[in-house]
């Protein structure tokens, strides 16, 4: 190779340029003022750190603060209980609420503004949009305008016209007549009788002349009203004097006659007593024994008919709530209570005016509740027929089931369209006595009355009764006796085994089904062999929901209130020296090391 060649093989290769390297320095950094943090971040910054330095002090914290979100639970857990449930009953807890009808709908009528001839078709009406009960006033002034002298026949005229259409009524015995009040009391719109006598065999004719077809009586109306007592204070010890006579005079002429105490006013004016007050003064003056229905006036106001507060000062459907709290409160919670008054104004305004719409809604759904929920509720009585003068004062346009020209509210219209389509034929929650309509009864069945009881008794073999009923469980209240026969039951076309032989006889309560799916269901029971047959009604049970979130609640707060105060007191042991410091993190003692007891391994 020349030397030429050999220069360039050995020359190295040339190279590129390098290119200048940025200045990677970092720039200089601008001046800042020093920042202190805030002398209060400072000392609690200082606090923490000595606090986290004390084991004890972490865990007495950690304690303290499991007991206190347990307690807050177990706190929210009651509160929910008694806002969710207050009121509400399974129907067959005890005490039982002893119902003398069913559930049906009901209405304030004074068929004495119709005129003889308009009082077919006006009940004919009723009968058609589903009312079954008539509340009616009774005037005294009227039947009786001087003493011993009888004026039936308007009377009759109503008493036939609803009774014909399977309607029952339910007579408001008031207005005392001029001749039997005080002087001082001439001009009030009514008063008590100066003398108590007379008003006893008023009552006591009413209750002979119409027997089982007027079998309610309400003694007086909004007792605590001064414009009903004469314009005088109202007085519960009075007027118990008055409800005394007056019921033992219905029962004297008829055994069968049910005892309403007054209406009362839940809001009075000038200071007078509310409806709770009073009630509670009719207690104290022993009255309990002379009624056996508490009637109480329902106006929803502007709540839902599904809000759960018990404000005793503002209107609402759960005031129901406070009276029934009374009376289990007084030891009489077997009565039941009516709503003699029932619904909402839909002619109110302001903020919470409710449309006539929503007045029909409200209605229904407040039906719909009361059935569900409140086995110790009767009927609700729709707060007025026709505009204008009425029981309770008077009948607002608002309130009124048709309008001054005759025509139908949408109010009346849905009350008719819930009925029609079976809001009504199921028995609802609690107990449907044997009077109740949702029955349907086969073969020959006799009447029997024990005190306030009512039974159906019958020998007569294929004899069968039938009931829909809304719930999930069913007791049969049955008699036992050695005359019983062979009863066949049926839940929904299942047979269930029962007996109802004893050798004494007795009436008593027998779970038919139990735990069956929410909705309706139908029982049948038929004597199958000679024999009797004797029932005083069936309890319809509904299990109370949302009470497993409410029970699952107060067992995590209870538990956690448990896991925090056993913690503390733990600690507080250790620091004084009752117990011996466990080791961080071990839940037990060491157990000390046992030596090998096994002999050794033979070679």
């Amino acid at each position: 190779m020349s030397q030429e060649r050999r220069r360039q093989w050995s020359a190295p290769a040339s190279r590129p340029a390098r290119t200048a390297r940025p200045d990677r320095r970092p720039a200089p950094a601008l001046p800042l003022a020093r920042t202190e943090p805030p002398p209060a971040v400072v000392a609690l910054a200082q606090r923490a750190a000595r606090f986290n330095r004390d084991p004890d002090r972490v865990r007495a914290l950690f304690a303290a603060t499991i007991a206190i979100c347990g307690l807050l639970l177990a706190m929210l857990a009651t509160w929910a209980d008694v806002t969710i449930h207050r009121g509400v009953g399974d129907g067959t807890t005890p005490p039982i609420v002893r119902q003398y009808t069913g559930r049906d709908l009901a209405a304030n009528v004074d068929l004495t503004r119709f005129s003889p001839e308009q009082l077919p078709t006006v009940s004919a009406g009723l009968q058609a949009n589903g009312i079954r009960y008539v509340r009616q006033s009774f005037s005294w002034a009227e039947i009786e305008p001087a003493p011993g002298e009888y004026h039936w026949e308007r009377y009759d005229a109503i008493v036939d016209a609803l009774t014909r259409r399977g309607i029952t009524p339910v007579a408001v015995l008031h207005r005392a007549p001029a001749w039997i009040r005080s002087p001082g009391m001439a001009n009030a719109f009514d008063a008590p009788p100066a003398d108590i006598s007379a008003f006893e065999r008023f009552v006591g004719a009413v209750a002979s002349r119409y027997g089982d077809r007027v079998p309610f009586f309400q003694m007086w109306d909004l007792a605590n009203l001064p414009s009903r007592w004469g314009d005088a204070a109202a007085d519960p010890t009075t007027y118990v004097a008055l409800l005394a006579r007056g019921s033992n005079a219905a029962r004297g002429a008829n055994p069968n006659a049910i005892i309403l105490l007054s209406e009362l006013d839940p809001f009075p004016r000038n200071g007078e007593m509310n409806d709770l007050d009073f009630l509670r003064g009719v207690y104290a003056a022993g009255g309990s024994a002379f009624f056996d229905i508490v009637a109480v006036r329902l106006d929803g106001g502007t709540r839902t008919p599904y809000d759960r507060a018990t404000n005793p000062s503002q209107p609402g459907m759960s005031r129901a709530i406070l009276v029934r709290g009374l009376l289990r409160d007084e030891g009489d919670a077997a009565k039941p209570i009516w709503a003699t008054h029932f619904g909402w104004n839909a002619d109110q305004s302001g903020a919470g005016r409710i449309d006539e719409s929503t007045q029909a809604d409200y209605v229904v759904t407040g039906l719909e509740r009361a059935r569900a929920e409140w086995p110790w509720m009767g009927p609700l009585f729709q707060w007025g027929l026709i505009p204008g003068p009425d029981l309770g004062g008077s009948t607002p346009s608002g309130m009124a089931l048709l309008r001054d020209d005759g025509s139908p509210t949408p109010l009346f219209t849905e009350l008719g369209a819930f009925a029609a389509r079976g809001g009504t034929s199921a028995a609802p929650t609690g107990l449907a006595p044997v009077a109740a309509h949702q029955y349907v009864w086969e073969g020959n069945w006799d009447l029997q009355h024990l005190g306030s009881d009512t039974y159906r008794t019958t020998s007569d073999v294929d004899a069968r009764l039938r009931l829909l009923f809304e719930g999930t469980g069913i007791v049969a209240r049955a008699r036992l006796s050695r005359e019983a026969g062979n009863v066949e039951v049926k839940i929904d076309g299942e047979p269930v085994a029962i007996s109802l032989e004893s050798f004494q006889a007795t009436d008593v309560d027998i779970p038919l089904a139990r735990r069956l799916p929410e909705g309706l269901h139908e029982v049948t029971l038929r004597l199958t062999a000679p024999g009797q047959l004797t029932i005083g009604g069936l309890i319809v049970e509904r299990t109370i929901p949302m009470q497993w979130p409410i029970l699952l609640l107060l067992g995590s707060g209870v538990l956690l209130l448990f896991v925090g105060l056993f913690d503390g007191i733990l600690l507080a042991a250790e620091r004084s020296g009752l117990l011996e410091r466990r080791r961080t993190g071990d839940l037990w003692p060491e157990l000390p090391l046992v030596p090998d007891w096994r002999p050794a391994r033979r070679a």
